[in-house]
């Protein structure tokens, strides 16, 4: 049976892409909470526009997202708590940017998702790991991200509060309804870890983690965030042109990032023909 999934889609630009995205996504099984970056003025405007068409897409209410930053952590968190607060039922909830594009057909990725109820996809690894200095610079430092400065960094060290084991990954989340509960009840009974985050470098890839692989649903967890990245360019991660079709749609994976209609709409042309032809196909 198709999973019911929740699509959290963290957008900053490009509201026609965005709008593509969703539309692309957009079945009888999927809904839409969406957050564009409070520094993008009237991008929100015109993608509520785009989108008026397409059931079940709501607008969070925006924060300030810089890079490295807790703003996206905490557009993620409001998604959370705004799903557990009004009991909303699903069996998936899915992170994706406004850069992300489904490799699959939607009915294909619920499908999947149906099959795996109750497991949570995400990278997640502890620390050190292969990042420079092995992560620890992330959290052990105090970090002040902001929009004069980009990056504040303070000599003192510091530890994760209440024993927890540090661990980082990607910062994609598929995340299970325990999952959800689990996140959204922690970070309500514990806000000095949530202050400690707010001090961390990219933050995004460290608190989910950290949180739900020091919980009882870290064997729950499957250490895969189900997307192709590449991250083969300094800095990455790439974006994916037309010339990586092949590579795409033979990865295996249910989606892919970073693409900008900007540099190569083309490549959106052809995962869509792809999509629409595996649709066809998977009918009959």
């Amino acid at each position: 049976m198709r999973a019911s999934v929740v699509y959290v889609v963290l957008a900053h630009r490009n509201p026609a892409q965005v709008a593509r995205l969703i539309r692309r996504l957009a079945t009888d099984r999927s809904s839409f909470l969406v957050h564009v970056d409070r520094r993008a003025g009237a991008v929100e405007d015109e993608l509520r526009q785009l989108v008026e068409e397409v059931p079940g897409v709501d607008f969070l209410e925006r924060y300030r997202c810089y890079w490295s930053g807790f703003g996206m952590v905490r557009a993620t968190l409001s998604a959370l708590e705004r799903l557990v607060d009004r009991d909303v039922q699903f069996d998936h909830v899915v992170l994706v940017s406004g850069q992300d594009y489904p490799l699959r057909p939607p009915e294909a990725i619920e499908g999947f998702l149906g099959e795996n109820r109750g497991l949570t996809f995400m990278k997640a690894e502890p620390l050190p790991n292969e990042w420079p200095g092995g992560g620890l610079p992330r959290i052990e430092r105090w970090h002040l991200v902001s929009p004069v400065v980009l990056n504040i960094r303070l000599p003192w060290r510091r530890r994760v509060p209440n024993g927890l084991a540090p661990y980082g990954g990607g910062a994609w989340l598929c995340l299970s309804p325990a999952a959800v509960e689990y996140v959204v009840a922690f970070v309500h009974r514990h806000p000095e870890v949530v202050r400690f985050f707010e001090h961390a470098l990219h933050p995004d890839e460290l608190l989910f983690q950290t949180v739900l692989m020091n919980s009882p649903l870290m064997e729950t967890v499957v250490l895969d965030h189900l997307r192709y990245i590449d991250w083969s360019t300094d800095p990455g991660p790439a974006t994916l042109t037309a010339v990586d079709f092949a590579n795409l749609i033979g990865s295996g994976k249910l989606f892919a990032r970073k693409f900008d209609v900007e540099v190569d709409a083309a490549i959106l042309d052809l995962l869509d023909g792809y999509i629409e032809r595996a649709t066809v196909a998977s009918t009959g």
